[in-house]
């Protein structure tokens, strides 16, 4: 058992919230936002490749982006799963369950990171 942990929850929520913040500025920029305000790298790559008025510099940069699509997807995986595991693991920690229940939540995150299932998640955070 981890004796002595001083968990700030407040300090972690201001902490999770800003890089949730900053994280949905990239999302947006790589996908586009929701509501549509954002246009995303997708978009972007289309109508460059369409204002070069070139075939060849449009394949180009749609075969960059896509070559680079899992990696993408992947950095916004394990922040989405540190944001995850962090919240759980501090939500666990204060409600007293820091060693089966942070433990738990780290190994998700983890598990998520490496395969972008988030399932383990649902419903973590409705107790």
């Amino acid at each position: 058992m981890v004796d002595g942990w001083r968990v700030d929850p407040a300090g972690v929520e201001a902490v999770l919230q800003d890089v949730a913040s900053k994280s949905t500025t990239m999302t947006d920029a790589l996908g586009g936002s929701e509501d549509g305000s954002v246009q995303g790298v997708g978009a972007v790559v289309q109508d460059a490749a369409t204002a070069a008025q070139s075939p060849v510099i449009g394949e180009a940069l749609a075969g960059f982006f896509e070559e680079r699509q899992a990696t993408l997807t992947g950095i916004q995986d394990r922040i989405r799963a540190s944001l995850y595991g962090a919240a759980g693991a501090t939500q666990a920690i204060v409600q007293g369950d820091d060693e089966m229940g942070a433990e738990t939540a780290q190994a998700n995150a983890v598990a998520a990171a490496s395969d972008g299932k988030f399932d383990a998640f649902d419903g973590m955070f409705d107790r």
